[in-house]
């Protein structure tokens, strides 16, 4: 600039230790640190990547080899330069990097030793090596032609073109830990465990599309659709491009899990799909963040169902504010209105699955309007408390009651239609909206005969059973709602 060209200046380099310190603190856990190395071996055109960890105590390591295109020593010295890209420049489609920080930063957020070798097309690897402890002790940023062990790119040599990533000293994850400590290698491999299933989500698009393969320890890693697109009963409520055209939307509701067979549940990971609800980000086919509104929406129950992909090109990245570690994300201001307006349908259909398999109307003690009468009702009382109870009204249980006897049959029967349709999701659903009309209920409440009568039953059971009376009676206060009232004990004879 003009301004300052008669200006006396100074140059202020950073200190190399200071820096490079800094660089561990940018937030990555090992799963997203890992994806962002794969990230630098799609860009790199590669077909295949090998991730292999090795528990050595504080001496374990990991190395993540790709067959990319590799890197000549220009290409090499320039990826490991921090900052070696300006983030406003125009980036290639497929390009998934932005700041020229990702391999530095990530792998020293895990390890105080990164090694970079690399092979490319008819020459000989060559290699490159960021070891921490020698910064901070020479205060120079001193990039060593360095490998500690050459069998660790022995992938690397079977290969025409590639590049291996070499951690060491990973201090993060392993400190300094003993080779024979059992409690640090559990640690270590579950934290393995969690990068897998990371993997297979953030990449599962590239899998699908047989661009790239991930093996980890010599196992294929299986692509994860968080949208279930080849189960029967989900639905696709929104298909939409806003943003001219740049952003593409589409808004997804799961089937009821009742509607899944056993396998269909353990591989949807239905136990979870409260937390994965939500806006899925992707990035050139790569996913940023899953599981989240965006601070849009909260997170409820009924809604769990609803799952809303968005796919955003890498020239939008100012706009979205993605971060380096490539995990946040904020809607840019041309879409956020937008985004309400699908997320508030998506949802909608999404409660609606879970109203209807659990008859929430019909269920509702103060609605008289169905010529049909539910086992299961519910009701309020003037404070507000909710209660569920067996409908005496129901064709079945009504007939039972006027006999003055029921048959083992029937009563089997009963207890049979009574278990099927407990109203479990409108429970879900009713504590979800309103939390409070379950936590205000009196804890005890007064001793009434049919709990008399019923505490009576089960103690005449268990006596005749050989059970002695102190022994019994101990079973019975063990149970709900037997154990609120101590004075039963004076009915047991």
């Amino acid at each position: 600039m003009k301004l300052f060209k008669d200006i006396e200046q100074e140059e202020t380099p950073p200190e190399a230790g200071a820096m490079i310190n800094t660089f561990r603190a940018f937030g990555y856990n090992l799963q997203t640190a890992i994806a962002d190395i794969i990230d630098n071996s799609i860009s790199a055109k590669a077909q295949n990547v090998w991730i292999n960890y090795n528990w050595q105590g504080s001496d374990s390591f990991t190395t993540i080899t790709d067959d990319g295109i590799g890197m000549n020593l220009d290409k090499l010295k320039n990826a490991m330069t921090p900052g070696s890209k300006d983030p406003i420049d125009e980036r290639d489609e497929d390009d998934l990097g932005r700041f020229g920080l990702g391999l530095k930063t990530s792998s020293f957020s895990q390890c105080k030793r990164l090694t970079v070798a690399t092979k490319s097309d008819g020459y000989a690897i060559i290699n490159r090596c960021w070891d921490l402890d020698y910064v901070n002790e020479t205060k120079r940023w001193s990039l060593l032609n360095f490998i500690s062990d050459n069998s660790l790119v022995a992938n690397l040599n079977k290969l025409n073109t590639g590049t291996t990533v070499i951690w060491e000293k990973m201090d993060r994850l392993v400190g300094n830990s003993k080779k024979e400590n059992q409690s640090a290698m559990d640690v270590f491999l579950a934290e393995f465990a969690l990068v897998e299933k990371h993997l297979c989500l953030v990449f599962h698009r590239f899998m699908e599309q047989k661009r790239i393969n991930i093996f980890m320890n010599g196992n294929k890693l299986e692509p994860w659709d968080p949208f279930m697109k080849q189960s029967e009963g989900g639905q696709v409520v929104a298909n939409e491009a806003l943003d001219k055209g740049q952003v593409k939307i589409k808004c997804y509701v799961l089937p009821h899990i009742s509607k899944l067979k056993v396998d269909e549940r353990k591989n949807a990971k239905t136990d979870e799909w409260y937390q994965l609800q939500g806006f899925y980000v992707y990035r050139q086919n790569r996913l940023l963040l899953h599981g989240d509104w965006l601070g849009l929406f909260a997170k409820n129950e009924h809604f769990k169902n609803a799952r809303i992909l968005i796919d955003i090109p890498n020239k939008l990245d100012h706009d979205w504010k993605i971060d380096i570690k490539k995990a946040t994300a904020t809607p840019s201001f041309n879409v956020r209105k937008d985004l309400i307006r699908l997320g508030k349908l998506t949802r909608s259909k999404a409660g609606s699955i879970h109203r209807f398999r659990g008859n929430q109307i019909m269920l509702d003690s103060s609605i008289e309007a169905f010529d049909f009468q539910t086992v299961w009702k519910a009701r309020k009382t003037r404070d507000n408390a909710r209660y569920y109870y067996i409908n005496t009204d129901h064709s079945l249980i009504k007939k039972l009651l006027e006999q003055d006897s029921i048959s083992k049959k029937e009563f089997k029967t009963a207890l049979k239609l009574i278990g099927n349709s407990t109203p479990v999701e409108s429970i879900i659903q009713y504590h979800s909206e309103e939390p409070e009309s379950h936590e205000i209920r009196e804890d005890v409440l007064e001793l009434d005969q049919g709990t008399i009568d019923v505490a009576k039953m089960i103690y005449s059971s268990l006596k005749s059973q050989g059970m002695n009376r102190d022994t019994a009676i101990k079973q019975i206060f063990n149970i709900e709602p037997f154990n609120q009232y101590p004075e039963l004990n004076q009915y047991f004879n």
